[in-house]
């Protein structure tokens, strides 16, 4: 305990012990400093010390010598002295966690909306689709239909391709041995708004981590005002590995804000991000640095999948459980095979600490981070990749908070697509065609497939009660453009049929298929969200919607997210029995 250690040094010296403490406005203090966590000295005068045991023989020869010095130095703890230094410069060190990624490159920060130019050609093209309408409409609507339909098409061809990609399976990497003295810290960053609730659970998942303690580093990062969620912080995460970073008012009040704010403090040499709900498999970390340590320094992150454990709770959290199937033991691994840019999950990615400083840490501005530092990362040159090892998460149950968390995503990944595509040339010249392509088939392609699908829907329908309807103009090319709209929506539901047929046996989960008969509403609601990311991001565009989470016991969440039944064959079934008995 550590407390109790410097408590016990603090009986030894002679000196009072204080087990929290405030330096003052304009106290020294830098990142050095904070790091270290041996001293700190008030604005008063007062000096706090936190001695290792090496140190005491020295420390009480220095007192014997300067007796008259005793009245001015109290000992505490490193957790304290760094609390205290990161209060004193709290300020400063905001502002340049808010700036962090503009002072990288100013045009990858959402901070900006949408540049000159770009409102131009919005402008543009919005008076150009109103002439068409003024002058041949029906023409001009189908256009808008054939554009939407290629985007349609794009993201099922990409889900069909991800289906028939076979990911390289690496070799497992042996388990680095926890008592090396070369051992990394590893800094783990759990953002936490209102959830005061969750910690409990949180803190017995992250003490599962099989990772010697003195060699994790664990920020709960919690904004200034959110008083009860620090209280019950402060009351259940006293000791090492974890510390409490207090997020100051001032700048964006999102996810990604809390984060570049504790990188700042972040002792470790790689980086992970979890969020409140979290469950991360008890071997996740060593095989990321597994991972890490075999792999070329270009290799910058790991995506850990993300299941979801509650899907029986409801039909929406069904879909959700196949949609993040698809997407994590699907789509991701594709796109590393083929080496395409990846939208990082929100949670459980790995960093290297240096490639995630080099690229600017997470852009606080954009209320889809894990989305744009992907693309970020490709534009830099780095690489990205999967591991095996899961996170267990809780889907939105209500239509409510799933509604306001995908408007989010949608508003995010509108962002980024605008940040990214603010010089297309440049993006060009940095990831080359197919790359740009695959950027704009995934982000763009899912935010105009959202819109289309509705439309594509009501064709058969409309079709059915009036079949005349095909032939009403004698136009082949309106003929052709319906006939384009059924097979882009049987296209569409038979690549996520697929893909979800392949990666849902992956983790025991082929009982989730009969949900999928539901896909044409889900898609329904995704189309509502979209309609709604569009009007907040034109009033509301750095709000950031909180997805509240309800918690449950950790062994009911673990056994309902890897049924006993996953394929043998799987790769990730013998670790997925062993995370069930270490829970």
């Amino acid at each position: 305990m550590e407390a109790k250690a410097f408590r016990e040094r603090s009986r030894r010296l002679g000196l009072p012990f204080v087990s929290h403490l405030h330096l003052g406005p304009g106290a020294p203090t830098d990142i050095h400093a904070i790091h270290n966590g041996k001293a700190a000295k008030s604005t008063a005068g007062d000096l706090y010390i936190a001695p290792d045991e090496e140190a005491m023989p020295e420390v009480i020869h220095w007192l014997n010598a300067y007796p008259a010095a005793r009245r001015r130095i109290f000992v505490s703890t490193p957790t304290a002295i760094r609390a205290a230094l990161r209060e004193a410069g709290e300020r400063a060190f905001l502002e340049e966690a808010a700036a962090r990624v503009e002072a990288v490159d100013p045009a990858h920060s959402a901070r900006r909306r949408i540049t000159p130019v770009q409102v131009a050609v919005a402008v543009a093209v919005f008076l150009v689709v109103a002439a068409g309408f003024a002058i041949e409409p029906l023409a001009t609507l189908t256009l808008i239909e054939l554009v939407a339909a290629v985007f349609f098409f794009g993201a099922a061809s990409i889900r069909f391709i991800a289906a028939g990609v076979t990911p390289k399976r690496t070799p497992p990497a042996r388990k680095p041995e926890t008592a090396d003295p070369d051992l990394p810290v590893y800094t783990v960053l759990v953002p936490l708004r209102h959830e005061a609730h969750m910690l409990r659970q949180l803190i017995r998942g992250l003490d599962r981590l099989d990772w010697r303690r003195d060699r994790l580093d664990v920020k709960l990062i919690i904004d200034a005002d959110d008083a009860v969620t620090l209280g019950a912080a402060r009351a259940l995460a006293r000791e090492p590995p974890y510390e409490v970073v207090v997020v100051p008012a001032g700048g964006p009040r999102t996810k990604p804000m809390a984060l570049q704010y504790a990188l700042s403090f972040a002792r470790g040499a790689f980086v992970t991000v979890y969020d409140a709900e979290d469950r991360p498999h008890p071997g996740q970390i060593a095989e990321a640095y597994a991972t890490f340590r075999r792999s070329p320094p270009e290799l910058a992150c790991l995506q850990a999948p993300l299941v979801i454990d509650n899907p029986d709770k409801s039909r929406l959290a069904s879909l959700f459980a196949i949609e993040y199937s698809t997407l994590f033991d699907g789509l991701l691994p594709a796109l590393v095979a083929l080496r395409l840019p990846l939208p990082l999950g929100g949670t459980s990615n790995h960093f290297r600490r240096a490639a995630l400083e080099r690229v600017g840490g997470w852009d606080p501005w954009n209320v889809t981070e894990d989305a744009d530092l992907g693309i970020r990362l490709t534009r830099f040159g780095y690489e990205t990749a999967t591991i095996a090892l899961p996170t267990l998460e809780e889907a939105p149950v209500m239509l409510a908070p799933w509604m306001r968390q995908r408007a989010r995503w949608f508003k995010g990944w509108l962002q980024t697509w605008l940040v990214h595509m603010r010089h297309p040339i440049r993006l060009w010249r940095g990831l080359g065609a197919r790359r740009v392509i695959g950027f704009n088939a995934l982000g763009l392609g899912m935010i105009v497939s959202a819109v289309a699908h509705p439309v594509f829907l009501a064709t058969p329908f409309l079709l059915a009660a009036d079949p005349s309807r095909l032939w009403s103009h004698g136009d082949i090319l309106v003929a052709a453009v319906a006939g384009l709209s059924i097979f882009n929506l049987a296209a569409g539901y038979a690549a996520m049929w697929t893909l979800a047929a392949k990666t849902l046996p992956l983790r025991g989960r082929r009982s989730l298929m009969p949900a999928l008969y539901l896909l044409p509403f889900y898609w329904l609601l995704m189309a509502v969200a979209c309609v709604l990311a569009v009007a907040e991001l034109a009033f509301r565009p750095h709000h950031w919607s909180k997805t509240p989470h309800v918690g449950c016991d950790l062994r009911t969440r673990t056994m309902a997210a890897v049924s006993p039944g996953a394929a043998e064959t799987a790769p990730e079934a013998v670790t997925a029995r062993a995370y069930i008995r270490r829970a």
